[in-house]
């Protein structure tokens, strides 16, 4: 699949050029240019929201990146990715979720129904969307499912974030709209959205295209996103069937403990020991969660090598 360059392409490469790293000023100014002048309101903690129409769906993604520090960074185009030059000395691409804001900005434009939310401080623990699930403010009301824009690759519409979080039939009916690779799946790791389980009944995450995110690896295939826009511009999520119910658990061993129900840090301390244990009692899961952070076996295997005392 190839892309043009026009204006919302060359947007969002502009956007990837910003480094922000939660509450910086390269973050509040990113902000300033790209999302303040589409009409948003703010609430106390600083996230963003706007609400078209009466359509009971969250919209989510985050405006913070991983980057160790703000300022700008070169992103060049090869093969169809947005990528980092080789010489950079940056960490990080930060399509993660620069790709989601992009996304939500264009459906905003193109005035589709929904409740936007723009979070502050997801990759710091998901600060700006605990301020909100706390709060309760009357513009969450009626919402009956939450999509997040934040996941890597191109098939996923989570199902669980430690413990489920959306139903398979809600999943099964948004992925067979989505099209593509689409399909549900429980292996899905925190976002915003994960907050919001006892307020909404239906709360997922889908992925958007970027892989490796949080290393200097990070790439994002610009087809694959310039066609989830089209798909996301065309979207009825009128008919979307809402079977969960809000605050209904459905926790599983794993997820239990990072639930609502048990502190994990009053499970596990936080030594290497610890540490130690969960690898042995759950390879596959921290397997699963090394790739989400875009770590493979091969990296893996240099920075163990890097760091082991001979």
């Amino acid at each position: 699949m190839t892309f043009e360059r026009n204006g919302a392409v060359s947007t969002l490469l502009e956007m990837l050029t910003a480094r922000r790293p939660a509450g910086s000023r390269t973050e509040r100014r990113f902000i300033r240019e790209h999302i303040s002048p589409l009409g948003m309101g703010v609430d106390k903690y600083g996230n963003l929201y706007k609400r078209i129409g009466d359509a009971p769906v969250m919209w989510s993604c985050h405006t913070d990146t991983v980057h160790r520090d703000g300022g700008r960074q070169l992103v060049i185009v090869r093969d169809g990715f947005a990528e980092l030059p080789k010489d950079t000395t940056s960490n990080c691409l930060g399509a993660d979720d620069t790709a989601g804001v992009w996304l939500m900005c264009e459906m905003i434009r193109a005035e589709r129904p929904g409740l936007y939310v723009f979070h502050r401080a997801e990759e710091i623990g998901g600060v700006g969307s605990s301020h909100i699930a706390a709060h309760r403010p009357s513009w969450l009301d009626g919402i009956l499912c939450a999509i997040a824009l934040d996941r890597a690759g191109t098939g996923d519409v989570i199902t669980h974030q430690g413990g489920r979080c959306c139903s398979d039939v809600f999943a099964q009916r948004l992925a067979a709209k989505l099209g593509g690779a689409y399909k549900p799946c429980d292996r899905g790791v925190f976002t915003d959205t994960a907050n919001y389980v006892d307020i909404i009944g239906e709360c997922t995450n889908l992925s958007i295209g970027y892989y490796k995110q949080h290393t200097t690896g990070e790439h994002l295939d610009l087809p694959f996103l310039l066609s989830l826009r089209d798909t996301l511009l065309a979207l009825d999520t009128r008919d979307l069937p809402i079977v969960r119910k809000a605050g209904e658990d459905d926790w599983d061993d794993w997820g239990m403990a990072w639930s609502k129900h048990a502190d994990y840090r009053s499970i596990y301390d936080q030594t290497p020991s610890s540490l130690t244990q969960l690898i042995r009692d759950y390879p596959e899961e921290v397997a699963d969660l090394l790739l989400d952070y875009g770590i493979d076996a091969g990296e893996l295997d240099r920075e163990i090598r890097q760091r082991r005392v001979f």
